[in-house]
């Protein structure tokens, strides 16, 4: 069954950030105009408190009012930044796991999205910001057909990157942003890696503190019990030093020793024409050096 139908309405949320004065306009017309779809908008979009779109109670609750409302059958989030992983103690959680809906983000949203996946059964998806990936200019291409068939598709199939460890295994997808996932290490909301298939991506993170990053995974519990791995783009993570390496370095010692498939340079992240995946939902892993793919 697909997520939507033309005619339903979904939310425009800010978990992190809010608009500090980006336009939503393109977006909302996207919605309505060319996937026709009613779009309704959080009253915190256009506040502010620091970095964030309000305070942390105010973003919260703005969230669980979205939860709430009967009308919406998806929450998107308009872009990430920062802040998101301060507000997930003031969710209630059962409230969410009540009114089952898709929460749609990436980067700084990777924390919430995640936070949800360990609290309830509701799912997400990570790869596509409305503020992102819709201006005046309009959206990119791929993007756009890669965001109508994840809403009005019923089954999906996305054929992408390298195998760097042959195999085939089946598990729900963790993670995305890699820093913003990372905030959740050693609290409740961190989901569970036994029997799960591990996504990263980042932008702008210098390469050893990548390397730093992936070894802080690799002590997380139940990293031995992974199912597989699959690594997207990681745009933009200048080499300081000669020394510190390349992210490609950082790949191979992170995934040095393992025994699962593991597949790199997925088109996932920070990126315009990003697929968009599942978290929390179970996928089929398919990593051969013909090609690597996912279906659910």
């Amino acid at each position: 069954m697909s997520i939507l139908k033309r005619g339903d309405t979904i939310g425009f949320a800010a978990t992190s950030s809010g608009l500090e004065g980006h336009d939503p306009t393109p977006a909302i017309n996207y919605f309505e105009n060319v996937l026709n779809l009613k779009v309704k908008q959080a009253p915190n979009l256009n506040k502010a408190y620091r970095y964030m779109a309000g305070t942390d109670e105010e973003r919260a609750q703005t969230l669980l009012e979205m939860y709430q409302d009967k009308e919406i059958k998806a929450i998107f989030t308009i872009r990430g930044a920062g802040g998101s992983s301060r507000m997930l103690s003031l969710l209630n959680y059962d409230l969410i796991n009540q009114n089952p809906k898709p929460l749609f983000g990436l980067s700084d949203v990777t924390s919430v999205q995640n936070a949800i996946i360990a609290k309830t059964n509701n799912a997400c998806f990570t790869g596509f910001l409305p503020l992102y990936n819709i201006s005046d200019s309009g959206i990119n291409e791929e993007m756009a057909h890669h965001l109508k068939a994840t809403l009005f598709e019923d089954k999906h199939f996305i054929q992408s990157g390298e195998a760097v460890i042959e195999g085939e295994t089946e598990g729900n997808i963790i993670g995305g942003c890699l820093r913003s996932f990372l905030y959740l290490a050693g609290t409740k909301y961190m989901p569970d890696f036994k029997d799960k298939i591990l996504l990263l991506e980042d932008k702008g993170e210098k390469t050893f503190n990548v390397d730093l990053m992936f070894n802080q995974l690799k002590q997380q519990k139940n990293f031995d019990k992974l199912k597989g791995i699959i690594l997207g783009q990681f745009t933009n993570c200048p080499i300081v030093d000669d020394f510190d390496g390349t992210i490609e370095d950082d790949i191979n010692d992170f995934i040095k020793d393992l025994k699962i498939p593991v597949i790199k340079n997925f088109n996932y992240g920070h990126i315009q024409n990003s697929h968009i995946i599942p978290l929390g939902l179970p996928v089929k892993l398919h990593a051969t050096n013909e090609g690597c793919s996912l279906t659910w």
